[in-house]
């Protein structure tokens, strides 16, 4: 299990961009509010990107998601599950993307989003540990964006998937990758086909036990058709995401 701080001053334990970035869940239930507390939705005039909050202070999304993206124009919407209603909205101090991340194959497609003040921490407003998603482990994908039947919908969603390892995932992919980066910096996600990533919602958790085993990155294919998605590892960027969170 790993932790993420509460507070800017404390350590940390060691901790979906794409040719269809911008992906949603299809093929999911409605989330009730609380279920998911620590999901973020990033509307810049309307939702564009989902992200997950990791202290008082930051939220962490895919790179791809801010790249490009200016803060006075956005908004992180927190403590709700449905778009239209509750919650509460911060502006955005800044937006930092890896260093290292590759805009071609999407490698080290992660970054973080400093909010200005503080979350206010409640019931369905809280911020979640990171873990390390074992080979065929049942977890679920999270996220605000187009489904079969709307385009956005205002309930957030959530699909059950595996957890792949590295192998079987690249294999089940070969067909399918021109280019794209996949590595141990990330985990992929299988479901059924009908069931997975579709447009609108990078950045979201991927979710095992309860906590953050993956940052929405990018899919082979649009809109589930039975090839696994992939969501990049925050438990590889611990050490980066501590430098960042703690130099203030």
């Amino acid at each position: 299990m790993y932790r993420l701080l509460i507070t800017a001053s404390a350590l940390v334990a060691v901790v979906f961009g794409a040719p269809h970035p911008d992906v949603s869940i299809h093929g999911g239930d409605d989330a009730a509010l609380g279920q998911f507390p620590f999901i973020v939705a990033l509307n810049n005039s309307e939702q564009f990107c989902d992200g997950s909050i990791i202290n008082k202070n930051w939220v962490v999304t895919a790179a791809h998601c801010i790249y490009s993206v200016k803060t006075n124009t956005t908004k992180v919407i927190a403590g709700t599950n449905k778009l239209d209603s509750g919650g509460t909205t911060y502006k955005v101090s800044q937006f930092l993307h890896h260093p290292d991340y590759n805009t071609t194959n999407s490698k080290n497609d992660i970054g973080l989003i400093q909010i200005v003040g503080e979350f206010e921490f409640s019931e369905n407003l809280q911020p979640v540990e990171f873990t390390q998603a074992g080979v065929n482990a049942s977890c679920q994908a999270v996220g605000w964006g187009g489904t079969e039947e709307v385009v956005t919908p205002e309930n957030l969603k959530y699909v059950g998937l595996t957890a792949l390892g590295l192998d079987d995932c690249k294999r089940i992919t070969a067909d399918y990758n021109n280019g794209l980066y996949l590595g141990e910096e990330q985990v992929c996600g299988y479901g059924p086909s009908g069931k997975g990533a579709c447009y609108g919602d990078s950045g979201g958790p991927f979710v095992c036990d309860g906590k953050l085993a993956g940052v929405t990155s990018y899919a082979f294919l649009p809109c589930a058709r039975g090839v696994p998605d992939v969501y990049t590892r925050p438990t590889f960027y611990v050490d980066w995401i501590n430098s960042v969170v703690n130099a203030e």
